[in-house]
């Protein structure tokens, strides 16, 4: 067991950086959306919209999430391994309604188009959440051959939720500045 925790001791710094780097993006997309809270407040609750919105934060909180998994002293795979394993678990089920509703909804009636949503959203989180439970399974039988995915995971959740947050936000603009020229909002 002594080599489990020097392998997870070693990881310590890269989730304090992590978890940091998380934080503080949740704190500006907060300011962000604020800037926009009219646009976004207004938009159902099935749009594409808030959908990217409130995933945009939900990636930045996972993120947040394994940090403070792998920096709470721990001494056993159970401590790292459940956690990680649970939030997977839901993640996907959480994706695949995503997935569900992506695949319900007609392009005509889309504010993003089909290809970022699944370039962007579902395909990432697809993957990083799948991946996620792989590791987290690893780990609870006390390995830790496959704990350096855990960077491919945040890396690409964290790529794709700043991209997403880029777009969400020229998107929102766009939509405030057709609305001041037609009066309405589209």
């Amino acid at each position: 067991m002594n080599g489990f925790v020097e392998s997870i001791d070693s990881w310590r710094d890269f989730y304090m950086l992590t978890g940091s780097a998380s934080a503080t993006l949740v704190g500006l997309i907060f300011v962000a959306v604020t800037l926009h809270i009219d646009v976004i407040a207004e938009a159902k609750k099935s749009s594409d919209i808030r959908m990217l919105a409130e995933e945009i934060f939900i990636n930045f909180l996972m993120i947040l999430s394994f940090a403070f998994i792998f920096v709470v002293p721990s001494d056993t795979s159970t401590g790292i391994g459940y956690p990680l394993l649970i939030l997977g678990i839901i993640q996907i089920v959480h994706t695949a309604a995503l997935w569900l509703r992506f695949l319900r909804r007609k392009d005509e009636h889309r504010v993003f188009e089909s290809s970022m949503i699944l370039r962007g959203l579902l395909i990432p989180n697809t993957i990083c959440y799948l991946t996620l439970t792989f590791i987290g399974a690893d780990i609870l039988q006390g390995r830790t051959r496959y704990l350096g995915w855990m960077v491919m995971v945040i890396v690409w959740l964290t790529i794709a939720a700043v991209e997403n947050t880029w777009h969400l936000m020229m998107r929102v603009a766009e939509l405030k500045r057709n609305r001041r020229n037609s009066g309405s909002f589209q």
